[in-house]
């Protein structure tokens, strides 16, 4: 046994992924093309609470389970789309992940579906299950006798590990693309996936795809947003997103990973805490800082139809944010 955790440490050390991913069963953007609602959530971090209730306010979920691995699916044929970091920042993280996974099996079975992709925090512990960014989901694993390294390495008797190492990287759904920080740098969808695997199969989760300064799961909003430059014009900025959008062959694109205030260059203004959109759709942000490890706000889920986009919010009331 020490022999082998000797290893496990060793191939982590040298960034060698210990789990071989299929790409057939675990895509790196998962795609479809549906006539039903779609729902988007953002950042969780831990709060399953306030999960909970954001849920049952969107009919997702028929009310708060006994326990999360009992949840079962009250949304029908509807879609729901996770874009990640459903770990650290609060500590029920676990519970967020049991409640998710039952949510995926149920969805299934009643012709919905429950898309999950990997956010940063999530990509960051299974680069490194020893890292300081992640310590307070280690620290969960650990208190519920779950070995971290076990974990990272998909070996785990509970099926986290596998569970997390299958999640997508970014999901396409209809003319909607979603991923956890949003930055594609121009690629097509094609070219994203080719590189996403590219970079996997090389780096693992540590790949400049996904955590580099502006990879898929790490972009930053600050000291810009990803689709700014020095010197630009609003127009020159619009320009550039659409063209990204263009690429990836949608028309929105919508990320979480961000949840503060930004002036954007065209003078519009996000307020923390809130669901924004900006040049008329296409770009949305959905990360809302619902965790009470952030406590920004009490949670939204972005609803879109064929020709709108909704902000529902845990009390019952909603706001439309599109068109």
């Amino acid at each position: 046994m020490r022999h082998e955790r000797w290893i496990y440490a060793l191939l982590f050390f040298i960034a060698v992924p210990l789990f071989a991913r299929d790409w057939q069963q675990c895509p790196a953007v998962a795609t479809l093309d549906t006539p039903e609602l779609v729902y988007a959530l953002g950042d969780t971090h831990g709060d399953y609470d306030r999960l909970v209730k954001l849920l049952v306010a969107g009919r997702l979920l028929a009310s708060a389970p006994a326990s999360p691995d009992q949840a079962t699916w009250s949304g029908g044929r509807s879609i729901l789309v996770v874009t990640g970091d459903m770990i650290d920042k609060f500590d029920h993280a676990l519970q967020v992940i049991a409640l998710l996974r039952a949510l995926t099996a149920s969805a299934a079975s009643q012709g919905g579906r429950v898309i999950i992709s990997t956010g940063n925090h999530e990509a960051e512990f299974l680069a490194d299950p020893k890292g300081t960014k992640t310590e307070m989901f280690r620290g969960e694993l650990k208190a519920a006798g779950i070995k971290p390294l076990d974990v990272a390495g998909g070996i785990d008797q509970q099926g986290i590990g596998r569970f997390l190492l299958c999640l997508p990287f970014a999901s396409r759904v209809n003319g909607w693309f979603f991923s956890h920080a949003g930055s594609t740098k121009g690629r097509t969808l094609n070219q994203l996936i080719a590189d996403l695997q590219a970079g996997f199969d090389a780096d693992g989760y540590k790949t400049k795809v996904l955590l580099g300064n502006k990879g898929l799961l790490e972009a930053r909003m600050s000291p810009a947003p990803w689709w700014e430059k020095d010197g630009d014009k609003p127009v020159d900025s619009a320009a550039r997103l659409l063209g990204y959008a263009d690429a990836l062959g949608v028309k929105h694109i919508v990320f979480g990973h961000q949840p503060g205030g930004y002036v954007f260059n065209d003078g519009s203004t996000r307020t923390k805490g809130t669901m924004f959109q900006n040049f008329h759709g296409l770009v949305m942000l959905i990360d809302v800082g619902m965790s009470q490890g952030v406590n920004y706000s009490k949670g939204a889920l972005l609803r879109i139809d064929s020709a709108s986009a909704t902000a529902l919010f845990p009390d019952g009331t909603q706001k439309q944010l599109w068109p």
